[in-house]
Parts: structure tokens; C-alpha cells; sequence
């Protein structure tokens, strides 16, 4: 069975929270870990992409979510995924 790349991983863990087949827990408890699991991969694949993750999801996203309620920690994180790919989309500049 072939590898899934880090970055599809790394999107496909995010779009599982946000479709509710991870529970903000779980989401919580390994993002961290997958994401300094997946960095160097995902920089190897397409540094842009890696970077752009990392200041959405982790700086703009995860790292902001203290104190915040279930549904606006999914708001926030919804909102990073969405700038994210509109980034990806419009191209790294």
C-alpha cells in the first residue's frame, strides 16, 4: 500500500475534525504531534504549502484556541482551512 503524503495527511486529518469524525480531543491532543511528525515531509513536497499550513493552522489556528467553546474552536480552525486553501489556490506570494 503506498504512502500518503504528509501534506495530504496533514489536510485530511484537519477536514476529518471539521466534518466531525474526530472529536475536538482528539483533534487537540495530536495535531501537535502529527504536525512535527509531518513538518519535514511536508516542506520536502512543497515548502510554500508547509509554511502556509503552519502559520493558518498551527500560529493563526491551533495556537489560539485556549479558552475558546467547541463550536468556536471549530469556527476558528474552519476559518484558518478555508484561508489556507484560498492561499493554495491563489498562489504563494
Amino acid at each position: 500500500m503506498p504512502k500518503q503524503p504528509a501534506t495530504d495527511f496533514m489536510m485530511s486529518f484537519v477536514q476529518d475534525y471539521l466534518d466531525g469524525e474526530t472529536d475536538r480531543m482528539g483533534f487537540d491532543l495530536d495535531f501537535n504531534h502529527y504536525l512535527i511528525e509531518n513538518y519535514a515531509k511536508m516542506a520536502r513536497e512543497d515548502r510554500d504549502m508547509a509554511e502556509a499550513f503552519h502559520f493558518c493552522l498551527a500560529e493563526n489556528g491551533f495556537d489560539r484556541c485556549d479558552g475558546l467553546s467547541d463550536s468556536e474552536h471549530k469556527k476558528l480552525i474552519r476559518k484558518q482551512f478555508k484561508e489556507l486553501k484560498a492561499i493554495a489556490r491563489d498562489g504563494f506570494c
